[in-house]
């Protein structure tokens, strides 16, 4: 058998690190006649049957554990004790909760008033229609009669143009249902609720991130927005006055939907109870700051 020769002139192999190097710096091409030299470096080592047989059964064992790995993450995403699914079951919970709590608030609030009414007719005639009256006019009571709702909602998922990316949806601000609301005052509603939040003088209609919140409880779309009255009146003034100038500018701008609907039984229920302060006079020389 031939004896290589791993003599350089410095006295290193040619498959050095430094020999290499320098071979590469001083002429690129040395490096190719080189390898040729040596017949054995080109030669890889044969592949044997065992070899293969173990780089299968590798192969096999990996892709399984893989595979279990996956269906078993997957059956945790989607298992009744998932955090995900603990997490929507305590949402729901609290919905039914908040539910049963106003509905309690409002047995509580009709025993009151029912209590109200009879210390009233006792110890001040007429004074219960006088605060009948002032329910009215506060929102303190739920109202039922014709009217009519606007119902705004968002846009349908809009093709891709330019500027616009495929599936985006324009949403229905705080300020679409201020302008709403206003109109609808102004055209001689009587009542108005939006999704059942019953509007008075201090109500607020305001944006929290992406959600609507009315007197701070946060609405979803569709908005209906009901408003007892004349309807005919409610909708000429709506759509001939500036609300429905700007409102029919921004549904055809931004694809947002609009539907009016009228009704002879419509109801707007009553605002929720607020806290009751005693209102006292001020004087300057009392130590108590209240």
């Amino acid at each position: 058998m031939r004896e290589r020769d791993h003599s350089t002139p410095h006295g290193e192999t040619p498959y050095s690190p430094t020999s290499l190097l320098r071979a590469l710096t001083a002429n690129p091409y040395d490096v190719e006649a080189l390898r040729r030299q040596d017949p054995i470096a080109e030669t890889p080592p044969p592949d044997s049957r065992l070899t293969k047989l173990l780089t299968l059964l590798l192969a096999v064992v990996l892709g399984a554990a893989v595979a279990i790995a996956a269906a078993d993450l997957r059956d945790r995403a989607s298992a009744e004790d998932s955090p995900r699914a603990l997490l929507e079951q305590e949402v729901r919970d609290s919905w039914a909760e908040a539910d049963e709590l106003e509905a309690r608030q409002v047995e509580l609030g009709d025993e009151v008033a029912g209590a109200q009414q009879e210390v009233l007719d006792d110890t001040a005639p007429g004074a219960a229609e006088a605060v009948g009256r002032v329910e009215v006019a506060s929102g303190g009571t739920a109202l039922t009669g014709s009217g009519v709702v606007l119902q705004l909602d968002d846009s349908d998922p809009l093709p891709p143009s330019p500027g616009v990316a495929e599936g985006t949806v324009n949403r229905v601000t705080d300020g679409d249902l201020q302008i709403a609301v206003n109109g609808l005052w102004a055209s001689g509603a009587e009542a108005i609720s939006i999704n059942g939040q019953r509007l008075t003088a201090t109500s607020a209609i305001r944006t929290a991130g992406s959600a609507v919140l009315v007197d701070f409880r946060a609405l979803s779309p569709p908005y209906r927005i009901t408003a007892l009255g004349d309807p005919d009146a409610l909708r000429e003034g709506v759509e001939s006055g500036e609300a429905g100038t700007y409102l029919t500018d921004v549904t055809q701008r931004y694809a947002l939907l609009m539907t009016w609907e009228t009704g002879e039984e419509l109801t707007v229920p009553a605002r929720p109870a607020g806290t009751l302060r005693e209102a006292t006079v001020y004087d300057p020389d009392s130590e108590d700051p209240a």
